[in-house]
């Protein structure tokens, strides 16, 4: 596992050992690719037809739902790149701002290493990116997909490869003696 800086000392992203692009680079790319997509919401059209999403989106078709993430996600990627700026710059709204606490039962625990997301640009928005905050300011994207449910349970690709993914980076920070981005810069 590495742990590659995308923002200087504020963004930072997992590459796992496995992979030849890192979490934040995979989901952009993945948003990106209209072929992926329009299978993604076919193998999940029956999520994207339920009473959660019936009176917000414009369209449950596939294509026009994989065309909607990847106008979202150019969107996404330049609104973090204004966050990028505005942290460095110590204005608002910083990564601070942008990510949330993840919640839930799983990690409510953790006093450090606290999981996090953050949601895309569009209303309603189906993109997540998740990361571990470290520092101020500070985070480390282990993961980004597509969110279909009001819970990470429901959506079947999220549950599977998340939490997973959190665990590890959780492990590997311990293991490493990693609590601070200093840490990652040595």
């Amino acid at each position: 596992m590495e742990i590659v800086e995308i923002y200087h000392d504020s963004l930072f992203a997992v590459r796992f050992d496995e992979k030849d692009s890192n979490e934040y680079e995979a989901a952009f790319s993945l948003w990106r690719d209209l072929d992926y997509l329009v299978r993604f919401f076919e193998e999940n059209k029956s999520l994207v037809s339920t009473d959660f999403w019936k009176d917000t989106l414009p369209s449950v078709d596939s294509e026009d739902l994989a065309k909607s993430i990847v106008d979202e996600s150019f969107d996404l990627l330049g609104y973090i790149q204004v966050i990028a700026r505005n942290t460095a710059d110590g204005k608002l709204p910083d990564f601070d701002v942008f990510f949330k606490e993840l919640g839930g039962r799983k990690y409510s625990h953790l006093r450090e290493y606290i999981p996090q997301k953050s949601y895309g640009t569009a209303s309603p928005t189906m993109l997540r990116l998740y990361a571990i905050r470290l520092d101020k300011n500070c985070y480390v994207v282990v993961h980004g997909g597509i969110k279909l449910t009001h819970d990470i349970q429901g959506t079947p690709s999220l549950n599977r490869e998340l939490f997973p993914k959190i665990d590890n980076v959780l492990q590997f920070f311990r293991a490493n003696g990693i609590i601070d981005k200093e840490d990652l810069n040595d």
